[in-house]
């Protein structure tokens, strides 16, 4: 049984830890099981997922907490978030899921976060695998973004891995194309552009050091579905058009 925040929950997180070196996300379901106060002020709120965000910062983790939505309806789907807007001012991202009617098993999740693009994504409830599956393919990326995503593919398909800051990659991806990257925008672009990544084989993976922030990439080539994979000699520009 867990216990409550500021009552032994970052303690057993921490324990949990050590005992799991290779945890990365840690799911509280519901938030209501874990509070310490029944209080649901802004500056309650704000102090009780302060501490987690604290703690996961601590640990190099996520973590992801299920909370309830009012029954009420409202035009912005993150103000039928139940309790104050100090749950979500603290929180790194926010994601609500509201189902198109009531037993449809249609829903839409709406996402927003410091390090990602806001995104409203279709859902359908499989039965046979009992999870929400995507409907809808996610938008097709600006070409600033096409340019990005082709001139990562052509360098990590030679390099196979990479880890490093974005300040480091954007140095590296100077080696296949002239074009100006920004190192601010790199890791949101590669949160964002997710499904393409997969798409060409790409893994990312994003971890806090006490230094630093580090990017590390992986190609698997069986995994990339694109036309390019059997293509020795690809070029920025030429895949820029496909991305």
């Amino acid at each position: 049984m867990s216990e409550s925040i500021g009552n032994g929950l970052e303690e057993q997180i921490e324990s949990f830890k050590i005992e799991h070196c290779g945890l990365k996300i840690v799911f509280i379901d519901t938030l209501q099981m874990v509070r310490s106060d029944t209080d649901s002020s802004y500056g309650s709120d704000y102090k009780e997922l302060s501490v987690l965000k604290a703690l996961a910062d601590k640990l190099e983790i996520a973590i992801i907490v299920v909370h309830h939505t009012r029954k009420c309806k409202d035009s912005d789907p993150f103000n039928m978030i139940s309790g104050s807007t100090g749950l979500s001012g603290c929180v790194d991202g926010s994601m609500v899921l509201i189902e198109t009617k009531r037993g449809s098993r249609n829903a839409k999740l709406y996402c927003v976060g410091r390090d990602i693009e806001n995104a409203e994504i279709n859902l359908q409830f499989d039965s046979d695998l009992k999870k929400w599956v995507v409907t809808d393919e996610p938008t097709a990326p600006k070409s600033k973004d096409n340019i990005f995503l082709a001139a990562l593919y052509v360098y990590i398909k030679k390099k196979i891995d990479f880890s490093g800051t974005a300040s480091e990659l954007i140095e590296k991806l100077k080696s296949v194309s002239d074009e100006t990257f920004y190192p601010n925008r790199v890791t949101r672009d590669l949160v964002r552009n997710g499904y393409t990544l997969r798409k060409y084989g790409i893994d990312f993976e994003y971890k806090r050091t006490r230094n630093c922030r580090l990017i590390i990439l992986h190609y698997d080539r069986e995994r990339d579905s694109s036309d390019s994979k059997n293509t020795s000699e690809v070029t920025v520009n030429r895949l820029t058009l496909k991305v």
